[in-house]
């Protein structure tokens, strides 16, 4: 398996409030773009990633999936509370999207409204369902799937880690296949790129995922780069 991992500050912003987790030798992957307050959603993010990094520590693939759902809760409750505590970081959250190779499957658990995506055989499905409102009004009826881009509601999440003492996680088992490339982003790389000018530059360096990957920053960044942007490529031999 080849991995890449790259999280760029963008154009716009002060800071970099995503972060992001590779453990190869466990096969665990993580994003999370956090939110809220002066520095709060750098704090959210890095907060869950640690938590969930020491939560699934020396997990078994036999428990991977409750494990991810199990860690996934605990930095909730985790945000949360350091969220409560201090007036600073008041109201702060983070998306989560995580990745477990089981075997021959992927396990994938996502809050927010970072992405999974699968590239197969020249083709780009989106695994993860972004739990934003214009998603909800899209599944309604209320918006129309062109309008979904160019929405003000895009951005207005509908869950996230540390806004609840309660999450909703969405799980998602995907059976992996030799020349599969999964890629995990925050909303920086989506919102920039639709799908099919990803899938070009993946395919486009397929054979060369770091090569592929700082293509699509760059390519986030000559359309404006206005948010961070952090990227897990994973390709599987």
């Amino acid at each position: 398996m080849k991995v890449v991992g790259i999280s760029d500050i963008g154009l716009v912003r002060e800071k970099n409030e995503d972060a992001f987790l590779i453990d190869e030798d466990q096969g665990f992957f993580l994003v999370c773009d956090g939110m809220g307050g002066h520095r709060g959603g750098q704090v959210a993010s890095h907060m869950a990633v640690q938590t969930i990094k020491q939560s699934m520590d020396g997990f078994s693939p036999a428990n991977a999936k409750q494990r991810l759902i199990h860690a996934i809760e605990e930095a909730n409750r985790a945000v949360l509370k350091a969220g409560l505590e201090n007036e600073n970081l008041f109201e702060m959250g983070t998306t989560i999207t995580a990745a477990v190779i089981k075997g021959s499957q992927l396990i994938v658990a996502n809050v927010g409204d970072s992405s999974v995506f699968l590239i197969r055989n020249d083709t780009i499905r989106k695994i993860t369902r972004d739990h934003t409102l214009a998603e909800e009004m899209l599944a309604n009826g209320i918006l129309e799937p062109g309008e979904m881009r160019s929405s003000a509601y895009n951005h207005i999440l509908t869950r996230a880690l540390g806004i609840d003492e309660e999450v909703e996680i969405d799980i998602f088992i995907e059976d992996i296949m030799p020349g599969d490339i999964i890629l995990m982003c925050s909303d920086g790389l989506t919102d920039m790129l639709i799908p099919e000018e990803i899938l070009n530059i993946i395919k486009g360096h397929d054979s060369d995922l770091e090569m592929a990957g700082r293509q699509l920053l760059g390519e986030a960044l000559q359309k404006g780069g206005f948010d961070n942007i952090t990227i897990i490529l994973l390709g599987f031999n």
